[in-house]
């Protein structure tokens, strides 16, 4: 895939961002073992970049990341997406991943981590499996990593 054609399918986002990052060494497959080991790898070279680029790569990173869920655990895409490059800006905050009663917006983590730094909200892999160790914002409100919490109330 060389370009996106729809701004606001976070699918089409997702398989854009994979494809680009397969060629740099990333093993961004939409598996499980890609959101442990190579979320976590992305942002850490990924982290000290210009605000206008970060937003990009939250933009992108938010689509993989939430794909992979939907693709995992049967989850569906809701709310409004709009990619990075979209005409009237970008927009990943107002859409959100359905599984069963579950809701859960894969913007968060992401743009706390790029705006508050790994040593303040800690890895994906933590965020994943046991988020409530964390110090960052997100202390309580996944009782036990997301995983969890998605297999506890689809």
């Amino acid at each position: 895939m060389n370009e996106i054609l729809n701004q606001r399918n976070p699918n089409e986002i997702a398989e854009y961002f994979s494809s680009i990052q397969i060629r740099y060494g990333f093993k961004f497959d939409f598996s499980l073992e890609s959101l442990e080991k190579e979320v976590d790898r992305f942002l850490e070279e990924n982290s000290n970049l210009s605000e206008y680029t970060q937003t990009i790569i939250e933009s992108l990173l938010t689509a993989y990341v939430g794909e992979t869920i939907c693709r995992l655990y049967n989850g569906k895409w809701c709310g409004e997406f709009c990619g990075p490059l979209n005409k009237t800006g970008s927009n990943y905050y107002l859409c959100w991943i359905e599984i069963g009663d579950f809701k859960y917006k894969p913007s968060q983590f992401i743009g706390y981590y790029l705006g508050n730094g790994k040593k303040s909200e800690g890895s994906f892999y933590d965020y994943l499996h046991n988020r409530d160790t964390s110090k960052g914002i997100f202390t309580d409100l996944l009782g036990g990593g997301l995983l969890k919490r998605i297999e506890s109330e689809r």
